[in-house]
């Protein structure tokens, strides 16, 4: 299955239209919740903590939503194999990408890239259910590690759809702010929008990891 295959296929697109969905319900709740805490302190836990893990539910339910078409697959051991190989690995899962997360932003210079958090949980999240899948097919010689190629696409996406994402939640955070008179759709939009312009990281990096088991 080609990359243009696995963006457009019908799993693909059900996904997408959950995900969406989630993000359009899940991050004005966050906000919801982060105005009614009422206190300084509880509300930068919500944003430094709370934020955070709803991102990391939410890249890895996408994940595996769209699994193994993400990685140019039509067949494959079912995710619910995968995860019942042993009942850690839910929690392992949602652990390292939710770590990811919280300490990128503390790495010396690249913690300024915010454009690179998403696409890094997509692509850890890959990596990991990746291994799982090759050890579920007893398949011993396979790389984790992108080629030069697709890590500069990656880089290049990365910061092109950060770039959009911000622009338009711009125009939009205004037009939002004006028809329902509050502030704050800017960042609320950005967040929404950013999640889902950055999501063809996710199949450009898993379908160069399939082409090792196809």
């Amino acid at each position: 299955m080609t990359l243009t295959q696995a963006i457009f296929h019908q799993h693909t697109l059900f996904a997408l239209f959950v995900y969406g969905l989630s993000i359009i319900i899940v991050l004005p709740l966050f906000v919801f919740i982060h105005d009614k805490l009422d206190n300084t302190f509880l509300q930068y836990c919500w944003d430094k903590i709370g934020m955070p893990l709803i991102r990391t539910l939410l890249i890895i339910g996408f994940i595996l939503l769209i699994y193994p078409v993400n990685f140019g697959l039509d067949s494959a051991p079912s995710i619910n194999e995968l995860l019942s190989v042993n009942d850690k690995r839910s929690s392992f899962l949602i652990n390292m990408i939710f770590l990811l997360t919280f300490f990128f932003p503390l790495v010396p210079l690249l913690g300024k890239w915010d454009e690179l958090i998403i696409p890094l949980q997509g692509v850890l999240c890959s990596m990991i259910i990746f291994s799982w899948l090759c050890q579920g097919l007893n398949i011993q010689d396979y790389s984790l590690s992108p080629d030069f190629k697709v890590l500069a696409l990656i880089i290049f996406i990365s910061i092109a759809t950060h770039w959009l994402a911000k622009h338009f939640s711009k125009y939009a955070g205004n037009y939002f702010d004006k028809l329902f008179h509050r502030e704050g759709f800017k960042v609320l939009t950005f967040k929404a929008v950013v999640l889902i312009m950055q999501s063809p990281v996710i199949f450009i990096f898993g379908t160069y990891l399939g082409k090792q088991i196809l």
